[in-house]
């Protein structure tokens, strides 16, 4: 009988200490997951975190390109209503404004939502018009009815565009609430 109680105290000894390793394995087991969850969700925040900040940057830079864009445009208006056409160094600030436009705009393709991507479309497609315009009207291959004036109106009409243009970059950053969406 004393053999039996040391058999069965043995086994339930070996037992006992296989349970424990076994669920101190799985606790620590379950505890790695949890970490690994942590750490994936840890770098998935950093990710979204910095393609914000480079999403923002971006935005900054293609809306100042923009708007730079737009007053050189608008400074080639008021030269060729009073010159006719443009000095060599207004044409030389245009073409430099005009490429770091270009390269903005590329980069807003590239990292803009889809949300942002069609009032960038729409600022793109009045800016070029203008630009065609200007070259035109500096050239003298202008089309009937093309004029300074048609040129100031086209100029005019780029401002609801350039503010639709930051209120969509300002939503896709959620710094400002959809205009169908109260604030909460």
């Amino acid at each position: 009988m004393t053999l039996a109680a040391a058999v069965i105290g043995s086994a339930v000894s070996l037992l006992s200490v296989l349970v424990t390793q076994r669920f101190t394995q799985r606790v620590h087991r379950r505890e790695q997951d949890r970490i690994e969850r942590h750490r994936q969700e840890d770098l998935a925040q950093a990710r979204a975190s910095r393609l914000t900040e480079e999403r923002q940057a971006a935005y900054v830079r293609f809306s100042a390109a923009a708007r730079t864009v737009r007053d050189t445009l608008a400074a080639c208006m008021h030269d060729l209503r009073r010159e006719e056409v443009l000095e060599d160094s207004r044409r030389e600030e245009l073409k430099e404004r005009w490429d770091a436009y270009v390269a903005q705009h590329a980069e807003a393709h590239i990292i803009a939502s889809n949300d942002v991507l069609g009032v960038v479309g729409r600022v793109n497609g009045g800016l070029r018009q203008i630009y065609g315009l200007v070259k035109r009207l500096d050239t003298g291959s202008r089309s009937p009815g093309e004029t300074v004036d048609t040129l100031e109106e086209r100029i005019e009409g780029l401002w609801p565009g350039l503010v639709a243009l930051r209120e969509a970059m300002r939503r896709d950053l959620g710094l400002q609430q959809p205009a169908d969406q109260p604030p909460s």
